[in-house]
């Protein structure tokens, strides 16, 4: 059987760590597989053409919560006859919610390996059957009764090593960059050592999940054994020449015995450089010198929010000031670059509340920054006590659907959002100037458009008649909104240039485009003076000029 797995990544990332570790299944099995990445930024009715060109009989969809109202929207438009099932936290945590799109022959509850395995077997010899453990299946009446209960692999060892060929050759993807954590783009490969938090976050999945699967409990081996590990990353370091490897554990394991025994055997095995992340509290100085000790080169945390008060009560991130500030003085004692990651517009956070992010950053210090917007999850503690109707099915695009309906909406207004993201970016800009030459990767920002900074229209150096009235970052993209009187009101896209990417014109770092199905010849024209002003201007020096600009 033909499987097509589709993924989405915002930004782009040719690479999903769920559909390569479900790919290696699939071919385990004897099937053929490929992957389809899809932009949150990209019509509908294009991606549905995509998938349908696979000519797969099982198309398999993996989406986060954000993800599901685009996928629904794609589901809608198939013409193909595909069997479909969708997996992923929000499937895993709102079932019923998947269940209401009418193209959804099966629901993935929790981890998806063993009840993929099965559900191709049958689909192999006949058809998918009833309901069994992992897997809801519809029936003639619909998705009837209750989920079942997730069906975890007891032994991730025993899982077959992901498959990252699926996503094509991974040495040029490695070239694009695919890696999280840093400032940086880099030849990272992602991989993992063991599945799992141990902490209870009021606002992240991970708690939910880990009791949907019973990861705590004693029978599960759910921290992959050294020498398995070590044997795996030796070979895929000589098969795929990759810098480093990024572990993208929801947790690094922390037992001190294990990470004793990675630190004498990784530098002897394997000896390339990686990069981890671990939650602040369980950073203890021992632990953080065992990473060093092992060749951990980027040690990344979650902060989340400035304001102590906020992330003890309501985000359940017990890290008083004093316990980050020690961890990050602790890392620059080690010689242990820093990043770390955190949120806005989170429930009940003030202004001032969110200027004291800032002001906690600057006394950390990290090397680098990312932030994302708040959104509420299912089976969360946030999102359970804030949501009660989830959006619909996206429309033209797959970002193109109404946000889900809160009952703790954000006590800041919209200038102040702004402003919150405006000494966001010019912090994160200092840290990414601040690390060095290296091609600085697309700067995380939330993206509603919002008005260009000066710096940034000096660089455009636009005609007289020619207002930008609006700026956003949309993936690795920056979209201003021109209003002229020859044009009218248009959108161009400015994008660094990348193989299989068109553009209306070129210069010698980025590719100029405009939004819509034509274009006067004036708006043409505007682009090709475009082209010559910023002949090599990056993207990164267009971050550098908007990094004052309030981006919303």
């Amino acid at each position: 059987m033909r499987v097509a797995f589709v993924f989405f990544t915002d930004p782009p990332r040719a690479f999903s760590s769920s559909v390569a570790q479900l790919s290696a299944v699939a071919r385990a099995a004897g099937h053929d597989v490929c992957a389809i990445e899809l932009g949150r930024r990209g019509r509908i009715v294009d991606a549905a053409r995509r998938v349908e060109a696979t000519d797969a009989d099982v198309i398999a969809v993996s989406a986060m919560t954000r993800d599901w109202p685009g996928a629904a929207g794609l589901l809608r438009e198939l013409s193909s006859e595909a069997f479909v099932v969708v997996g992923g936290y929000h499937a895993s945590l709102a079932p019923r919610d998947v269940a209401a799109c009418a193209r959804v022959d099966a629901i993935c509850v929790g981890e998806g390996e063993r009840p993929l395995a099965c559900l191709l077997e049958r689909l192999s010899t006949g058809d998918a059957g009833e309901s069994f453990p992992g897997l809801w299946i519809r029936g003639e009446g619909g998705f009837e009764g209750a989920p079942p209960p997730a069906d975890p692999e007891p032994d991730i060892d025993a899982l077959p090593r992901w498959d990252y060929e699926v996503f094509g050759d991974v040495r040029e993807i490695l070239g694009r960059g695919i890696n999280t954590f840093g400032p940086h783009v880099d030849g990272y490969l992602p991989t993992r050592a063991s599945r799992g938090c141990p902490f209870s976050c009021a606002y992240c999945s991970a708690p939910r999940w880990g009791e949907l699967l019973g990861l705590r409990r004693a029978p599960m081996k759910n921290v992959r054994s050294v020498e398995a590990l070590c044997d795996e990353l030796a070979d895929l370091g000589a098969r795929y020449a990759p810098e480093g490897f990024e572990l993208w554990d929801e947790h690094f394991p922390i037992d001190l015995g294990w990470l004793r025994e990675l630190a004498d055997v990784y530098p002897r095995r394997v000896g390339l450089p990686f990069k981890v992340e671990m939650h602040p509290n369980a950073a203890s100085r021992a632990r953080l010198e065992l990473l060093v000790e092992a060749g951990c080169v980027l040690f990344h945390c979650g902060v989340e929010a400035g304001d102590e008060p906020l992330r003890r009560e309501v985000l359940n991130r017990r890290s008083p000031d004093a316990r980050l500030e020690r961890l990050f003085e602790d890392c620059r004692e080690l010689g242990l670059p820093t990043s770390a990651s955190l949120m806005t517009m989170l429930p009940t956070e003030t202004r001032a509340q969110a200027a004291s992010t800032v002001s906690l950053l600057k006394k950390l210090r990290p090397g680098s920054i990312i932030w994302s917007t708040y959104q509420p999850l299912p089976g969360t503690a946030l999102g359970d006590a804030a949501v009660h109707a989830w959006p619909g099915p996206a429309g033209e695009t797959f970002d193109d659907h109404d946000d889900v309906i809160s009952r703790l909406p954000p006590r800041v207004t919209e200038l102040e959002r702004r402003e919150t993201f405006r000494e966001l970016a010019a912090l994160q800009d200092e840290l990414v100037r601040a690390a060095g030459d290296a091609p600085a990767r697309p700067l995380d920002r939330p993206s509603a458009p919002c008005p260009p900074s000066a710096p940034l229209l000096a660089r455009l150096a636009l005609p007289p008649d020619v207002e930008a009235r609006t700026a956003s970052w949309q993936d690795d993209a920056l979209v201003i909104a021109l209003r002229a009187p020859a044009i009218g009101d248009r959108e161009i896209v400015l994008a660094p240039l990348a193989e299989g990417r068109r553009h209306y014109r070129e210069s010698t770092h980025l590719g100029l485009s405009y939004r819509g199905h034509d274009a006067p010849p004036e708006l043409l024209a505007l682009l090709d003076a475009l082209a010559v002003t910023l002949h090599d201007v990056s993207l990164a020096g267009l971050s550098r000029a908007s990094a004052s600009q309030i981006l919303g």
